[in-house]
């Protein structure tokens, strides 16, 4: 078997409603509401982020975080609160 294509893989948006996400992971909308991640929510649209999908999906059993993991979780949330403040949403 040949290795997949990028132009034949399916296009995922970083950032995605309630049923394109629910899609991304397989599982039902009414499962991605109850027990999935917190949507983002830009005006009244509420979206998924999908680096927070794949979280949610890899704490399904409880997969640890390896130090790289880590660290990028961390920047990533410093970069969040750094934005949050020079928006003035702190």
């Amino acid at each position: 078997m040949s290795a997949a294509r990028a132009e034949h893989l399916p296009y995922w948006p970083r950032l995605m409603n309630r049923p394109l996400a629910a899609a991304y992971l397989g599982i039902g909308e009414t499962k991605l509401t109850i027990e999935g991640p917190a949507p983002k929510r830009l005006g009244k649209r509420v979206l998924y982020d999908i680096r927070d999908l794949d979280r949610w999906a890899d704490a399904l059993d409880g997969q640890p975080l390896d130090d790289a993991q880590r660290k990028d979780e961390g920047d990533d949330i410093e970069r969040r609160v750094r934005e949050r403040l020079m928006n003035g949403k702190g």
